[in-house]
C-alpha cells in the first residue's frame, strides 16, 4: 500500500465523516471528501483533501463521481462510508416515502457505492471498506425503528462482503457507534403523523431522551479518533463498537434472553 493512501468518504460534510476527513488529510493522506451539500474542489498546497458534490441515493452520479476519482487516481485504498440520517416516530405513524428514503440514504446509498470501489479493489487485489452503522443496528431503538433496521441491514452487508472479498485482500468494518455529540441529532425527521397518534407525549419523550443521550456523548472527532486507530492496522476487525459501555451492551445483547433486553430498552426508551 502506497504511503499516502488514497481515501474516499461519503457524507464527509459534517459528523464522524467530516472529522475522519479532517484527519486522515492531517496525517497525509489523499482524501476525497463526498457529501451532498458540498461543492467540487481541488486540494491546493496546504491540504491533502478534495470535495465532490454527490447524493449518494442518484446510483449513476455515484457511478460517475467514483469512476472519475478511479481513473484520476489509479487506485482506492479505502472507502468510508457514513452518509446518512435518522428518522424517528412511531412506526403506525410512518409513511412509505419516508421509510423509502430512510433506506436510500442509509442503506441503498451504501449499495451504490461498493459496486464500483469493489471492483476497483478487486483489481488491485487490496483495500478497506469502513462502514459506519450504529448501535441501533444490533439493540432497536423504539420510536426510530426504520433508523434502526437500516443499521442492521448495513451491518449485514458488510459482514457478507467481507466474506466475499476476502479471497481478493480486501477487508471489510462495520462501526457501531454509541451516543455522539454531532449534528446528527438536530438533523433527525421526526416522522409528522406521529404528533397525531394517542401516545405522541410518549414518543416525543423517547426521542428528547436519545437526544439528551447524545448530545452527552463522546465528540465527532474523538469518535474518529478512535475509528482511524482501528483504520490503520494491517489487519482490520470486522465488527468495532467504541466504548466500553457499548461493547458491554453488545457482549450482553448476546448473553442476555431477548426479552430481557426488549426490557431495558422499553425502559429506557419506551415508557
Amino acid at each position: 500500500m502506497p504511503k499516502q493512501r488514497v481515501i474516499v468518504i461519503t457524507g464527509a460534510s459534517s459528523g464522524i465523516g467530516k472529522a475522519i476527513a479532517e484527519q486522515l488529510s492531517e496525517q497525509g493522506d489523499r482524501v476525497y471528501a463526498l457529501a451532498r451539500s458540498l461543492t467540487d474542489s481541488e486540494s491546493d498546497s496546504e491540504s491533502n483533501m478534495q470535495s465532490r458534490q454527490l447524493d449518494v441515493r442518484d446510483p449513476d452520479a455515484v457511478n460517475r463521481v467514483l469512476s472519475a476519482i478511479i481513473q484520476l487516481e489509479k487506485r482506492i485504498d479505502i472507502l468510508i462510508l457514513a452518509a446518512g440520517f435518522g428518522l424517528a416516530g412511531a412506526v403506525e405513524a410512518m409513511t412509505p416515502y419516508e421509510a423509502q428514503s430512510q433506506m436510500a440514504t442509509n442503506f441503498l446509498g451504501v449499495c451504490h457505492a461498493l459496486s464500483p470501489v469493489l471492483r476497483q479493489m478487486r483489481e488491485q487485489k487490496s483495500g478497506s471498506v469502513i462502514q459506519i452503522g450504529s448501535v441501533a443496528g444490533f439493540l432497536p431503538i423504539p420510536y426510530q425503528a426504520c433508523y434502526s433496521a437500516s443499521k442492521a441491514a448495513v451491518s449485514a452487508l458488510m459482514k457478507a462482503t467481507a466474506n466475499e472479498m476476502k479471497p481478493h485482500g480486501i477487508q471489510c468494518m462495520v462501526v457501531q457507534p454509541g451516543d455522539t455529540r454531532t449534528g446528527f441529532t438536530d438533523a433527525r425527521v421526526i416522522s409528522p403523523a406521529t404528533a397525531n397518534l394517542p401516545d405522541a407525549d410518549r414518543c416525543l419523550r423517547s426521542i428528547e431522551r436519545m437526544a439528551a443521550d447524545e448530545r452527552k456523548g463522546l465528540s465527532a472527532d474523538q469518535m474518529a479518533q478512535l475509528i482511524i486507530r482501528r483504520l490503520n492496522r494491517r489487519k482490520i476487525p470486522i465488527q468495532y463498537t467504541p466504548g466500553c459501555l457499548y461493547r458491554l451492551a453488545w457482549f450482553l445483547n448476546r448473553l442476555l434472553p431477548v426479552r430481557v433486553i426488549q426490557r431495558i430498552l422499553y425502559e429506557m426508551y419506551a415508557r
